[in-house]
């Protein structure tokens, strides 16, 4: 027998006669079931649970007037009820847990686990643990003639106001994010098992509190996080096999597994049934496959305009990318204005336009690759030029004297070799793809430092050698979340700088034999 349902029938068969007929006229005033702390009051007991704080017991919530007057008295009652019932019992008490069942206040208990003395009644009032308001609102109520312990319970469970719940929704995108998405791959690739223990563990945790906020249900102690999940309609029946999956490391319902490429995927599925019903259900209207990339949109439906401009890191997390890119091409234009051109002091091209003659063209160009970025990654490289700025280097200098051969490499970060391999690959496949748009560019490889005819990848090189580490890192992320979509950072920037250029799509530009990009 489960314990809220041994409560119910200890109340009905040993409570209610002897306590209507003691204080008949007080019951129409107390409010009798089982809420609050332990497995029974959620339903989770099992053959476990019966060691502690579990066996025949229910509570008696009265006002504080009555607990002043009557609660001894009451109290006492019932103490002197069977601790044996249907073969069950007696309850043992733990250490420190008195104080679950029995006589208590109806206000001391909504305080003790939330802190306020009334129910919530602004966003501000609203800052209490999940775990807290799950254990207010589990449980059942057998009787509540007064109404006022139902009236408590019933203003939390209409759930967070819509704009604290539209940021905890963010706030698990982000997390989430960061630790499946992003942390696991780097544990991966470090061959570190605590960050991918840990990451894969993090990921499953914020898409249970996701899935719990989505069902407008308090997410509990994480001991009841899962077995809970399993049981809500909307993601949580059809999600938390795959959670399971991702810890455990398979399907238990499938022989062996494949190891990290198969916990990999089954988080990438994860994600995209989470993002679909964020679609479905409005809170989105981002289309990327990232979740910390739907975080500006989830909070771009905050109305509240006092509560949005306090909102955790909303001036890192909701830029918007375009103004990034103007600021960043600000910063690159002025670098890049001031290179000391081998026109401006070789006779034989002195007077001759350099690209320096052409701004718009260098917006175009380079606003089609920053776009291909994600705003992370923007965010980084804008710190970057302004650390340069204020060091007084010019980022673009560096990387012309790199493809000149006048200076040695400064940058040896391992992310550059791992950039470039895939990105060579994609403008392989994108050239073969779409000759005449990319007919008279640069050569793919094989142009030698110090040589105008530059190849794409040391022009791409040299540039990445002019980024932090952090924005390396960054960027590689970028790299392998489109080379896990099955996307390019050729076909990205391309498709963006034809669009630019007045075309609708890169077959269109392809077909009208576009000369050069």
């Amino acid at each position: 027998m489960y314990g809220l349902n041994l409560s119910e029938s200890y109340y009905n068969g040993c409570g209610k006669e002897v306590f209507e007929s003691t204080f008949k006229a007080l019951m129409e005033r107390v409010a009798i079931g089982l809420v609050g702390p332990g497995s029974e009051c959620f339903g989770f007991d099992d053959k476990f649970s019966r060691d502690h704080d579990w066996g025949p017991s229910f509570c008696l919530w009265v006002t504080s007037d009555d607990f002043l007057r009557y609660g001894k008295e009451l109290q006492a009652c019932y103490d002197a009820l069977p601790k044996e019932f249907s073969g069950f019992g007696p309850r043992v008490v733990s250490s420190g847990e008195t104080g679950r069942v029995g006589v208590m206040k109806i206000n001391g208990f909504y305080n003790r686990y939330t802190g306020l003395n009334l129910p919530p009644n602004s966003i501000k009032d609203w800052n209490i643990p999940s775990e807290n308001l799950a254990l207010c609102t589990n449980g059942k109520v057998f009787s509540d003639p007064l109404g006022e312990f139902t009236q408590w319970r019933d203003a939390l469970l209409d759930f967070y106001p819509e704009d604290l719940w539209l940021k905890k929704i963010a706030d698990c995108c982000m997390q989430a994010g960061q630790a499946g998405q992003y942390n696991w791959q780097r544990g991966i690739l470090r061959n570190d098992p605590y960050v991918t223990n840990t990451a894969s563990v993090k990921f499953c945790t914020e898409i249970m509190r996701l899935i719990y906020l989505l069902n407008k249900v308090y997410a509990p102690f994480y001991k009841w996080l899962l077995k809970g999940v399993a049981l809500l309609p909307i993601l949580g029946i059809e999600i938390s096999p795959l959670i399971e999956k991702v810890l455990t490391g398979h399907d238990k319902n499938a022989s062996g597994g494949t190891g990290w490429k198969q916990q990999q995927d089954t988080m990438e599925l994860i994600c995209q049934k989470v993002i679909a019903k964020l679609q479905d259900l409005g809170v989105t209207d981002e289309k990327a496959p990232f979740l910390t990339d739907h975080v500006p949109s989830i909070l771009g439906k905050v109305k509240d305009s006092e509560f949005k401009n306090n909102l955790w890191g909303v001036k890192k997390i909701l830029p918007n990318k375009k103004e990034i890119i103007e600021k960043v091409l600000e910063g690159e234009w002025e670098m890049f204005s001031t290179v000391n051109d081998k026109a401006d002091t070789d006779p034989f091209t002195q007077g001759r336009p350099t690209c320096r003659d052409f701004p718009e063209e260098f917006r175009v160009h380079r606003t089609a690759k920053l776009m291909a970025w994600s705003e992370e990654t923007l965010i980084s490289y804008l710190d970057d030029l302004t650390k340069a700025r204020n060091a007084d280097r010019n980022l673009m200098t560096y990387k012309y004297a790199r493809m000149d051969n006048l200076i040695p490499c400064e940058n040896k970060s391992l992310y550059i070799d791992k950039i470039a391999m895939v990105q060579i690959q994609w403008q392989k496949e994108f050239i073969e793809k779409y000759p005449r748009i990319m007919s008279g560019g640069r050569s793919l490889s094989g142009g030698e430092p110090g040589t105008d005819g530059a190849s794409f990848e040391t022009y791409m090189r040299c540039e990445l050698e002019t980024y932090s580490e952090k924005t390396l890192g960054l960027l590689f992320q970028d790299t392998e979340d489109l080379r896990v979509a099955g996307k390019s950072i050729s076909e990205e920037i391309y498709t963006e700088l034809v669009r630019q250029k007045g075309y609708k799509s890169l077959e269109e530009a392809e077909n009208k034999q576009m000369k050069r990009i």
